[in-house]
């Protein structure tokens, strides 16, 4: 089974119950759980208290409405990061490229079997849990890994390489503690000797990066006795 962070599935659907629920036992076989929904009236508000990994909109049944709530779907802060399948019995290429334009991550020509769709399912939220995971945004903070660049309210952080590594390591797993030995093995690794006064140094460098020159921290909160962690 892949894994993947978010299991859940909403389907904006009316007209395929018998096949919705085939498609429900598919995808419970790979470990997510379906919720169907008959209005896409209210599919943001839906969206944002469900959290879903991925959406499907079946546009055949809402017409301008479909298109529309793609629109919105992406365009909302709290949604843009879930999956968004759109399904249609038109096998157009414009009419794909209109659904790809309006943010949709993948678009699904029926008939399908069901198997194709599941595969696309878990491709889609497969790739997002991946492009999460090289880009972390905490507060005003962004970090993107594959691009090694940090910035703060949208302005570019100048970072040494043992800089970007340590403040990976904190904001990629925010509120955990880290003693200053796990923070020493992860990021100058275990076969090089630095000591514990090492990791205070840098990690009081990386907070004036940070525009932190005051206590208590905004960002690098110190664990007294134990270690560090990100806020």
């Amino acid at each position: 089974m892949d894994k993947v962070e978010k299991r859940n599935i909403i389907v904006f659907d009316r007209s395929q119950m018998n096949g919705g629920r085939v498609l429900d036992e598919v995808l419970g076989k790979e470990g997510f759980a379906t919720s169907h929904f008959e209005d896409v009236t209210n599919a943001l508000e839906i969206a944002m208290r469900e959290k879903p990994s991925v959406i499907l909109i079946d546009l055949d049944e809402f017409g301008e409405m479909g298109w529309t709530t793609c629109l919105e779907l992406k365009d909302d802060l709290g949604t843009r990061n879930c999956g968004l399948i759109l399904l249609s019995s038109k096998d157009d290429e414009v009419f794909k490229i209109k659904g790809l334009e309006l943010g949709a991550d993948d678009f699904v020509v029926k008939p399908y079997s069901k198997r194709e769709l599941v595969a696309r399912i878990k491709a889609v939220a497969r790739r997002l849990i991946s492009n999460a995971n090289k880009r972390i945004k905490v507060k005003d903070i962004e970090i993107n890994l594959d691009e090694h660049r940090v910035s703060k309210a949208g302005k570019p952080i100048d970072l040494t390489y043992i800089q970007f590594k340590l403040l990976y390591l904190l904001a990629s797993r925010r509120m955990n503690v880290f003693s200053r030995k796990e923070i020493l093995e992860r990021v100058w690794g275990k076969k090089v000797y630095v000591t514990n006064r090492t990791v205070d140094v840098h990690i009081k460098r990386l907070r004036e990066k940070l525009g932190e020159y005051k206590y208590p921290s905004q960002y690098i909160e110190t664990i007294h006795g134990t270690g560090y962690r990100f806020l």
